[in-house]
């Protein structure tokens, strides 16, 4: 049995069934449930679908045979039309072992033969969907939270080295079947291991999660920063921007001074500029061109160099 979840309000349940006979043995089999909950009724696929499109339902009772279509088909509407992923129980009067497989097949939670429905087994079914889609819905978030610590980086919040290298595979794809090109800058802090030395790595991060807002303050919409490791950041840019532009703008976003406390540091930056497919027509050599030019305008303290301005 799946753990049971705690909600600090009423459950909203939606039963569907044409027959009212039985909508009121559902009723009866609910009596025993554990929850206070609130019940809304549909007579048909239709209006139920209109039902659970209007409200944020906890549970879902579909009958089998309905005058306008079958549960399954209904289950269908619900989980691919509509993308509806509430728990469904479906109750049924003639099914067989052969309609419930393929019930759960599609997403329902749990399949009850409406012959052998007692006291407490809907209130339990109802329960346990409740609870595996809690745990589902769990699972699915941990999921989401492993992937993005994989490709981003938890410290400045811009995607991390294995990010760059998936964008960039992708950028040169785009760029080759499109025929245009775009830029890449290289970016490595100045002075960053001094004030790291000096006020330890707390201060370090601090200056590291500001260059990281900054960044995101001042890129373009289509433009995506990334920090690769250590002090070293990148940026791929919108095809046809202009790379010396946005290297200028990081240049004065990153030359306002960092404060510390009573402590006041200034913290430059130096930036290689590279475009593909002119300065590189790979990865690779692109990468080695912004790189390249990244190291130029660090020795000569410049701020930022291009690629295309040769050694």
């Amino acid at each position: 049995m799946a753990d049971r979840v705690t909600l600090d309000r009423s459950l909203i349940l939606l039963l569907i069934d044409d027959d009212a006979v039985d909508r009121k043995a559902v009723l009866r089999a609910l009596s025993p449930f554990r929850m206070k909950y609130e019940l809304h009724e549909a007579s048909d696929g239709q209006t139920g679908i209109a039902l659970a499109r209007s409200k944020a339902y906890d549970c879902i009772v579909l009958d089998y045979n309905l005058p306008d279509m079958n549960g399954l088909e209904l289950l269908d509407q619900l989980r691919t039309e509509e993308g509806i992923l509430v728990p469904v129980v479906i109750l049924t009067g003639s099914g067989n072992e052969e309609v419930a497989v393929e019930s759960m097949k599609r997403g329902a939670h749990d399949y009850i033969r409406k012959s052998v429905l007692e006291p407490e087994m809907l209130s339990r079914a109802v329960d346990n969907a409740i609870a595996k889609s809690s745990q589902q819905h769990q699972l699915v978030v941990a999921h989401h939270e492993l992937h993005r610590k994989a490709l981003y980086d938890g410290l400045t919040g811009l995607g991390n080295r294995n990010l760059f290298f998936e964008h960039l595979t992708l950028a040169i794809a785009v760029a080759r079947r499109e025929g245009s090109s775009f830029p890449l800058l290289f970016m490595d802090l100045n002075a960053f291991k001094e004030a790291n030395d000096s006020f330890g790595h707390e201060a370090g991060d601090q200056i590291l999660s500001a260059i990281g807002t900054r960044l995101l303050a001042i890129s373009r919409s289509a433009d995506v920063y990334f920090r690769i490791g250590g002090d070293e950041f990148t940026a791929i840019l919108h095809a046809g921007s202009d790379g010396a532009a946005a290297a200028r703008r990081v240049v004065v976003a990153v030359a306002e001074p960092f404060r510390l406390g009573t402590a006041v540091l200034d913290v430059g930056i130096s930036i290689g500029v590279a475009n593909f497919p002119a300065d590189g027509d790979d990865a690779e050599a692109l990468i080695g061109s912004a790189d390249g030019a990244m190291y130029r305008a660090k020795k000569a303290e410049i701020g930022w160099a291009s690629a295309s301005d040769g050694p």
